[in-house]
This record gives structure tokens, sequence and C-alpha cells, in this order.
């Protein structure tokens, strides 16, 4: 998708936008990039450990879970 595509689809989305929080929150979004003053969610440290770990897991080496063995493990106190 171009970036003139992206742009009317969401200036129409927002055009049909009723609730200020949405509109709101869109504009502090954009004000923020504009500014530089978007917080990345992870550090640097943090996609480290990622890569590491992920690095483990495709070697063999990682210990992987499903999505209810993940949640059965922290009922149970595990981590």
């Amino acid at each position: 998708m171009s970036a003139i595509d992206l742009q009317t689809e969401i200036v129409q989305m927002i055009k049909e936008e009723s609730d200020t929080s949405i509109l709101e929150a869109i504009r502090t979004l954009l004000y923020r990039v504009r500014q530089g003053q978007v917080d990345d969610d992870f550090t640097a440290e943090d996609i480290a450990e990622l890569d590491r770990r992920r690095a483990e897991y495709l070697r063999g080496e990682g210990t992987s879970y499903t999505a209810e063995g993940s949640l059965q493990r922290l009922r149970s106190g595990k981590r």
C-alpha cells in the first residue's frame, strides 16, 4: 500500500470517528513521532535477550511452552 493510499484511508477513518479519546490518541501519537518522543517498548538489552533466547530455541536448546502450558505454570507459581 502506498503512502497516498494509507493517507486516504486514515483520513477517511478519522473523518468517520466521533470518539474524542481515539482522536486525541491519534493526535498525541503523531505529535510525539514528529517531536522524536516515541519510546520504544523494548530497550536494546531487551532485544538482545530476545534474540539470544530465540537463537537457543532455534538450536533446540531452549524450552518452549504452549499458551495453555504457560498459563498453567503461572497459576501454579512456576516461572
